[in-house]
This record gives structure tokens, C-alpha cells and sequence, in this order.
């Protein structure tokens, strides 16, 4: 009964990062109607990781027994609006690893479509997915970070959405406690994940706060 219970309210918070996927849509969009690079300050690095997060959630949720309804369709969703990001990033830089990103997350997602048909996957197939959610734990490590410098370096938030990670973070600590309810044998890959994602998506938007702070402090000195 809790599974069930923390499975759907994990579900219904995680629409708060569809929202704020579509937030961050929305800038980039407003950004180049203001003639101001949509992606100022996106790293291509950090929305790749980003995309492979939730793939590696959407396939842990293919591969377990029973089906992980929870986990699956609701990544779909997120999984799609970051394809959208990473194919407007493509669209504004059209360099070869922007296009190679947009093309190797296509292909990934189409993959897990597939997949959904050899179910149950065989115990090799298992391993192989919780291989794949660590080695997702490494790239979004490195690629959170990847964003974190940039914003350090230059001091400019641009067109990156405090909706959008305040709304990831709220999404990862619901996962966590969603993988509390499963058997730790099973779930401990889904709590690497989600626990890396919660210390490095904070520090991402604490830096951003800390920015937005000192841009209102210079503001207000000038007047």
C-alpha cells in the first residue's frame, strides 16, 4: 500500500518537472524573441546528463518486476520535453557534438520503446541496467558540474529556469522516498541516481540564487 502511495505522489510531483521543462522551453523561446541567445548559459553538458537521468530511471522502470508504471510514463513525458531542449540547443549552436547528443538520445529513447516488448529482460539484462543507471550517476555528476562552473565563471543565469530545478529537486527527493518503498537489492540504483541529482541540482541552484542575489545588490548600488 505505501508503494502505491508514494509511487503516485511521486507521479503527481513529477509533473511539477514537466512544468518546469516547458518553463524552460518558454524562456528559450522569449530569450529569441528578444533577440538574445535562447541557450545563454545552457550546458549542452548538463541537459544531455539530464536526458540520460531520466532514461536510465525510464528503463530501471522497464526492467524491474512488476512494470514500474510510476516511474516509466512519467519519465516518457520528461524525456521528450528535454529532447525539445537538446533539439533547440542544436538548432541555435548546429555543431557536431550538439547534433551527436540530439541524435544519441534519439536513438536512446526509441531503444527503450523497443525494449518494452522483451519483457521480462533476463537477469544479464537486469545488470546491465543497473550498470546503466551508474554510469548515468557519473554523467550527471560531471555534467551538473559542467553547468555550475559556467555559472560561476560568468556570473549570468541567462535562460536557465529556476522553475525547472527547483522542480527536479522536488521530483528527486519524491524518487528517493519512492525507493525506500522498494527492496534494496532492487532499488539501490535508483537511490545512487536520485541522491547524486538532489546534492548536485541544489548546489546548481543555490549558485544561481547566489548570482541572482549579487545582480539585485549591483542593481540597487547603481540606483
Amino acid at each position: 500500500m505505501l508503494y502505491h502511495i508514494l509511487g503516485a505522489l511521486s507521479a503527481v510531483l513529477f509533473i511539477l518537472t514537466w512544468l518546469g521543462l516547458w518553463a524552460q522551453i518558454r524562456r528559450i523561446h522569449l530569450h529569441r524573441q528578444s533577440n538574445a541567445k535562447g541557450t545563454q548559459s545552457l550546458s549542452l553538458n548538463q541537459f544531455g546528463s539530464s536526458f540520460f537521468a531520466f532514461y536510465a530511471n525510464f528503463m530501471f522502470g522497464i526492467a524491474v518486476e512488476p512494470f514500474n508504471h510510476y516511474l516509466v510514463w512519467t519519465r516518457c513525458g520528461a524525456l521528450l520535453l528535454t529532447l525539445v531542449i537538446l533539439w533547440r540547443i542544436w538548432q541555435e549552436r548546429r555543431t557536431s557534438t550538439t547534433l551527436i547528443t540530439l541524435v544519441l538520445a534519439g536513438c536512446a529513447l526509441t531503444s527503450g520503446f523497443i525494449s518494452m516488448g522483451f519483457r521480462p529482460f533476463p537477469a544479464f539484462a537486469q545488470l546491465g541496467t543497473n550498470g546503466l543507471m551508474l554510469l548515468v550517476t557519473a554523467i550527471l555528476i560531471q555534467g551538473t558540474l559542467h553547468q555550475w562552473l559556467i555559472l560561476r565563471r560568468y556570473g549570468e543565469i541567462g535562460a536557465l529556469s529556476f522553475g525547472l530545478f527547483r522542480s527536479i529537486l522536488i521530483k528527486d527527493v519524491s524518487t528517493l522516498l519512492f525507493g525506500l518503498t522498494m527492496p534494496l537489492n532492487q532499488s539501490w540504483p535508483l537511490l545512487v541516481l536520485n541522491g547524486a541529482s538532489v546534492i548536485m541540482r541544489g548546489s546548481v541552484l543555490l549558485q544561481m540564487e547566489l548570482i541572482k542575489r549579487k545582480n539585485a545588490s549591483t542593481l540597487r548600488a547603481r540606483g
